[in-house]
């Protein structure tokens, strides 16, 4: 990330007349990804379809059946669920991170507003309409009270209905109205259904014992509501009299069941997290193995074209799936989505850049991202590192496990971690055969057997509490037993190479994302935490913030050419740059169109030449040498 120490340093007026950044974008290849969360086609013109993204924020619209999308920028919220109004037409109801907002179609576009009588501090997770056309939505309130559920007769106002009789921190995640009768699921406690008929605004809940307390992700109920099912955690629950009776179907493969679609014929598709599809044609009562996307992860949502039976859209953590033979074979929706960058890694004179689906090497003759690595599954790569004696020696941390490559990224074998994400890597310039990782979720664990056949790990947090989870790694230049381990609640210095770990007291209970040590200076040290930029100049006893207070400090990086300017990358609000050692700071957009973005990682070319820019919205490089 940082320049070696040997660049010449040049004063403070020489920073200070730094020139404007001036970005390209340097993102042709990578495959497009953006996490899509609900999808749902227009009953008054189908071929209209919109679909909620989780992150990054935001909507986008079809007005041809898919083939052309357009992003709606007035969201600017994750959209847990959208849905249609069945009989008001050009609106769309969107429950999002602040309430539920009422989206409309004017002739200029779509235009939101919050929706009358919902709080804007009550997050809202699903909204629906009965058979008769009543809107429903449910979600989580403030805390201390139990969660909401509203419902609107008249599609403008959003009435509270009673309560579920549910701890006051529980939320409502899913909604069916059928046959005069609400059912809701919940975060952990179980399904429940109205006893009575909704039509009045005072009814009791009773919780559905067939299914206990778990967690309900997800109803669907046939149109005449005979048919209702409920994924859970416990798996999937069927009942054929109107919700009166429940009894759990045993799909052939185990996981979790995730999304829900049924055909115009009656036949029903269930999405799985390993990235299943089955199918059912007989109501539910048995499921057969139908097909698989690319990949495993999280099923959002399924829609089938009611134009077209064959037409199938999935949701997925990776993206929309979109399937034209009735869910035989998938293939993702190129346009829909960004570009994204997680880690990057300068090693031997080549650029990776670890993505959503693998790990990429810059090809500058044709300005390209071309996906390297047989052997490498599509998987979420989350950092890479070069062996210090063989830059061609690369390891990539993903999602689920640590891979090596022994020729610069050409092939990969895992070596260890196969059921954990690998969120860091650390390697000891002195020992080379000594490697750190912080395990997602988790702590520090280090093996000296970094390149053998079959690494073993040894734990290596002592003086760290149970809970802690470390986020980023650092080592002091020159002086490989000292390390830093930023964490979700504070800072851990070790002064015997992880053997032992203490706290510091300054910076306790603040998450830190990243920690960077001066090359030059070692006893300068930053970190980015979710409350700005703290900088220690004796070595990370002793802290002061020094700037972008209230935003969330990703990446760092500077140029040891002009030690007063820093770079600093954030969440949701681009990069900033400092002229001044970090006393005052200023945007340095990448796009116009994006200010938006989370930068998640910053690279500084070893020839100082290039500023690269890993975020949500592609990667970027700017020029940093003068002409």
């Amino acid at each position: 990330m940082l320049a070696t120490a040997c660049e010449a340093r040049l004063s403070p007026a020489a920073a200070q007349s730094a020139p404007p950044l001036r970005w390209e974008p340097v993102h042709d290849g990578l495959r497009p990804h953006a996490p899509v969360a609900s999808i749902a086609f227009d009953p008054h013109q189908p071929r209209r379809i919109a679909i909620g993204l989780y992150v990054p924020t935001g909507l986008l619209f079809s007005e041809d059946g898919g083939e052309e999308w357009r992003k709606d920028h007035s969201l600017a919220e994750a959209a847990h669920a959208v849905h249609f109004d069945q009989i008001l037409s050009g609106v769309l109801w969107v429950a999002g991170a602040h309430g539920v907002w009422r989206v409309e179609l004017h002739s200029e576009g779509w235009r939101r507003r919050a929706a009358i009588g919902w709080p804007a501090d009550h997050a809202a997770f699903t909204v629906t309409q009965s058979p008769e056309g009543i809107r429903y939505a449910a979600g989580v309130s403030r805390w201390g009270e139990a969660p909401t559920i509203r419902r609107s007769l008249d599609g403008e106002s959003w009435q509270p209905l009673t309560s579920l009789p549910t701890p006051a921190d529980s939320a409502a995640l899913t909604l069916a109205a059928v046959d005069g009768r609400l059912f809701a699921g919940t975060d952990g406690f179980g399904l429940y259904v109205s006893d009575g008929v909704i039509a009045d605004d005072d009814f009791s809940w009773r919780l559905v014992e067939e299914i206990g307390e778990t967690h309900v992700a997800g109803l669907w109920a046939s149109p005449d509501g005979a048919l209702l099912l409920a994924r859970t955690r416990k798996g999937l629950f069927r009942s054929v009299d109107v919700g009166a009776t429940w009894r759990r179907v045993d799909p052939p493969l185990e996981g979790r069941p995730d999304a829900l679609a049924t055909a115009p014929d009656g036949s029903l598709y269930l999405g799985m997290g390993g990235g299943e599809i089955l199918r059912s044609d007989d109501a539910g009562a048995s499921w057969r193995l139908w097909s698989a996307l690319d990949r495993d992860g999280l099923f959002y949502a399924l829609a089938i074209d009611p134009l077209n039976a064959d037409r199938i859209l999935a949701g997925t953590q990776h993206g929309l799936y979109s399937s034209r033979d009735a869910g035989r074979t998938w293939r993702p929706v190129e346009n829909v989505g960004e570009r994204r960058g997680l880690t990057l890694l300068e090693a031997g004179g080549a650029f990776f850049l670890g993505a959503e689906d693998g790990v990429y090497r810059w090809e500058e003759t044709t300005r390209r991202w071309r996906r390297v690595g047989e052997g490498l599954p599509l998987r979420q790569v989350r950092a890479l590192a070069a062996s210090p004696a063989n830059p061609s020696i690369l390891f990539a941390g993903t999602d689920a496990g640590l891979y090596r490559s022994l020729d610069a990224g050409a092939s990969w074998r895992l070596v260890g971690w196969p059921q954990n994400g690998v969120n860091g890597l650390l390697f000891d310039p002195d020992a080379p055969n000594r490697l750190d990782v912080h395990i997602a979720f988790e702590r520090v664990y280090s093996t000296e057997e970094a390149l053998g056949d079959a690494p073993t790990w040894d734990a290596r947090w002592e003086g760290m509490p149970i809970s802690a989870e470390v986020l980023a790694l650092a080592m002091e230049p020159g002086n490989p037993r000292r390390l830093y381990a930023g964490a979700a609640r504070g800072l851990y210095i070790s002064d015997d190479r992880a053997e032992r770990w203490r706290s510091v007291p300054a910076l306790a209970g603040r998450s830190l994302f990243t920690v960077v040590v001066d090359p030059a200076q070692p006893q300068r040290v930053y970190v980015g935490a979710t409350d700005g930029l703290y900088r220690s100049e004796d070595r990370g006893e002793t802290w002061e913030r020094i700037g972008l207070q209230d935003v969330t400090v990703t990446a760092l990086a500077w140029s040891a050419r002009q030690p007063h300017l820093l770079y600093a990358g954030t969440k949701y609000q681009g990069l900033w740059r400092s002229l001044d050692d970090g006393r005052t700071w200023e945007r340095a957009p990448f796009d116009e169109a994006a200010q938006d973005e989370s930068v998640n990682a910053l690279l500084l070319s070893a020839d100082g030449r290039w500023l690269y820019a890993a975020t949500t919205h592609g990667v970027w490089r700017a020029g940093l040498l003068r002409e």
